[in-house]
């Protein structure tokens, strides 16, 4: 597996988690739209541990599952061409793979098994993972040149910030934490296709040079911009989300459905569609705001 894909591919995947993420915070309830923390955080344990069928399809821990295996086969089979080991850097992607599959595995026996697993191990298993993840990358290029270091940097911090941020998320399991994590990921994916444009891209003629310390020096202080660019179009994207997402919301919790046998005059009640555990689990096979 090239250089170039193998930071654009997990890229890609990233963005992609990173998206669904952020659309599921910004359509989860507000806690005052859905009652008191506490109450919600009682009925999703009562719905785990009444709950001895669950219906649907863990599809978040199923595609983890696959694209994980994928990568892994990819990333081993680039390491040893001739049966020998000769890219010692696959076995790092190899590494990685494997932990975001534990997290995949881990949201299948969640989702089959809700009474066997504690809350929360969804949050602290993907959590590990980000961080073998940014461990990998910093050990790895520690010897590289300094221009490879600065790129990693940023993608280090953003990998350490999205663990630590999952990691806050099992105690307070609140929608502006999932939202934080949402952006982070998408802020980890786009810089990690960067990266690979940065340092091995493909469409180039010619690789980067710097002649002089004053084209390193610029080359320095445009990598900082583009990250910088990258972390504000993404924030600003997510904003313009939030606002379209949450007014349709509204705009559909104000439709009047009239019961039959009402008066005209009955004022209007909204009722929002409400989730139990075994139906706590949408068609798509992911988690309900409330499991947490």
């Amino acid at each position: 597996m090239s250089e170039f894909a193998g930071y654009v591919v997990p890229g890609v995947i990233f963005l992609l988690f990173g998206l669904k993420w952020s659309i599921e915070s910004i359509r989860e309830r507000d806690p005052a739209e859905k009652g008191s923390a506490m109450a919600n955080r009682v009925r999703s344990i009562r719905r785990k541990l009444l709950c001895c069928r669950v219906k649907g399809f863990p599809a978040e821990g199923i595609t983890k599952l696959t694209l994980t295996g994928i990568g892994m086969g990819a990333s081993l089979v680039s390491a040893y061409p001739s049966g020998q080991l000769q890219r010692m850097s696959d076995i790092l992607y190899a590494t990685i793979y494997l932990f975001f599959a534990i997290s995949g595995l881990v949201d299948v026996l969640v989702f089959y098994c809700p009474h066997s697993m504690p809350l929360g191990i969804e949050s602290i298993t993907l959590s590990l993972s980000f961080l073998i993840e940014g461990l990998m990358f910093h050990l790895h290029q520690t010897h590289q040149s300094f221009m490879i270091q600065h790129v990693h940097l940023f993608l280090v911090y953003t990998i350490y910030s999205t663990a630590f941020v999952l990691l806050v998320e099992v105690a307070y399991p609140e929608i502006i934490t999932k939202f934080v994590r949402g952006y982070l990921t998408l802020l980890h994916g786009s810089w990690y296709v960067q990266t690979g444009f940065i340092l091995d891209n493909p469409f180039k003629a010619t690789p980067s040079s710097w002649a002089t310390s004053h084209d390193y020096n610029n080359a320095l202080v445009g990598i900082s911009l583009t990250f910088a660019w990258h972390s504000a179009i993404l924030f600003v994207l997510l904003l313009i989300l939030l606002v379209v997402l949450r007014r349709n919301r509204g705009n559909s919790d104000q439709e009047i459905s009239p019961r039959s046998g009402a008066s005209e005059t009955e004022p209007a009640i909204s009722v929002s569609p409400e989730c139990c555990y075994c139906c706590c689990r949408d068609g798509n096979g992911s988690n309900t705001p409330n499991d947490v």
